[in-house]
C-alpha cells in the first residue's frame, strides 16, 4: 500500500532530524579529538606556569568547540525544539543567558587564536653549538602549528644543520621556515574564527527578527546574501585544509557548515513543514 501524504511528510522530517542529530554527534566526537590535541601541545605552552591567558591560548580550540556546541544546542532549541508560544519569560531569558556565557568563551578562544599568532611572531635568535645537547632538556622544537616535539638522540641528527630561533617566554625552538609556515596557519585560524563570529552575529539577528515575524523582504535577502558569502569563505577554508591533507580540520569545517546550514533551515521554516493532523 502506498504511504499517505502525512506518512511521507513524517518520514521526511524524521530523515532530516536523523541527519541533523548525526552531524551534532559527530561534532561532539570532533571536540573530543581536539581536546586530545590541545592537551598534547599544552604541556609545552604551560611549561613555564599556568595563567589564565596561557591556558586559553593552549586550549583555544577545545574551548571554542565546546562553546560553539552549546551555542548550536541553544539555536536548535530556539528554532526547532521549543514552540514559539513557550519561547518567552524564563525559558527565553535562560537561553539568552546561556548564549551570553558561550559568547564569553567564544571570544576568549578567539583571543586565544590571536594570542597564538602573536606568540609565533615574537621570536629571537637562538645559538647552540650542537642541538643534540638539548636532548632530554625542557626545550622542544616546532614541527608544525600546535605540534611541539622534544629533542631526542634520534631526531637531533636530522636537525643539526638548521638555524634556530626561540619563541619568547617559552622553551620552544623553531627553524625560520617552519615558523613562517606555522604563522601562516595561525593567521588562517584567526581569519576563519572571525568569519564564524560574523556568521553567528547574523544568525542571532535572524532569530531575533524571526521571533518578531520581521525576517522577510529586503532583510531576508540581505541575510541570505551575506551568509552565502561567509559560507563560501568557510567552504574555501575547508577545501584549503583538505588540499593540505589536514583531514580532521577539513572534516570538522565541513560538519560545522552542514550544522549551521541545517539551523538556517530551521530559521526559515524549510525543514519543519506542518504535518497534517
Amino acid at each position: 500500500m502506498n504511504a499517505t501524504y502525512p506518512e511521507k511528510l513524517l518520514s521526511k522530517v524524521a530523515l532530516f532530524n536523523l541527519l541533523k542529530y548525526s552531524i551534532y554527534l559527530l561534532l561532539i566526537y570532533d571536540a573530543y579529538q581536539y581536546l586530545q590535541m590541545d592537551s598534547a601541545s599544552a604541556r609545552q605552552i604551560l611549561a613555564e606556569g599556568v595563567t589564565y591567558h596561557r591556558f586559553v591560548e593552549a586550549y583555544a580550540i577545545t574551548i571554542d568547540m565546546i562553546s560553539w556546541l552549546v551555542l548550536l544546542f541553544c539555536f536548535e532549541l530556539e528554532t526547532a525544539l521549543i514552540s514559539p508560544d513557550k519561547l518567552k519569560g524564563p525559558v527565553l531569558w535562560g537561553l539568552h543567558g546561556l548564549r551570553v556565557v558561550c559568547y564569553f568563551f567564544v571570544l576568549s578562544s578567539y583571543y586565544g587564536y590571536i594570542a597564538k599568532y602573536l606568540m609565533l611572531t615574537q621570536a629571537v635568535p637562538f645559538a647552540v653549538d650542537d642541538v643534540c645537547t638539548l636532548a632530554g632538556t625542557a626545550y622542544t622544537y616546532l614541527q608544525e602549528l600546535d605540534e611541539y616535539l622534544p629533542f631526542t638522540a634520534g631526531s637531533c641528527e636530522q636537525l643539526r644543520n638548521l638555524s634556530w630561533v626561540r619563541i619568547e617566554d617559552t622553551h620552544i625552538l623553531a627553524d625560520p621556515a617552519r615558523l613562517q609556515e606555522a604563522r601562516w596557519m595561525a593567521l588562517v585560524d584567526v581569519i576563519y574564527a572571525t568569519t564564524w563570529l560574523l556568521v553567528v552575529v547574523i544568525l542571532e539577528l535572524d532569530v531575533y527578527l524571526m521571533e518578531r515575524d520581521r525576517l522577510k523582504g529586503w532583510l531576508l535577502r540581505v541575510s541570505e546574501f551575506t551568509k552565502a558569502g561567509l559560507y563560501l569563505i568557510l567552504l574555501a577554508g575547508a577545501i584549503f585544509w583538505g588540499i593540505r591533507g589536514e583531514f580532521l580540520d577539513f572534516w570538522d569545517a565541513f560538519l560545522w557548515l552542514a550544522a549551521f546550514a541545517l539551523i538556517d533551515l530551521n530559521v526559515f521554516g524549510l525543514a519543519d513543514e506542518a504535518v497534517p493532523a
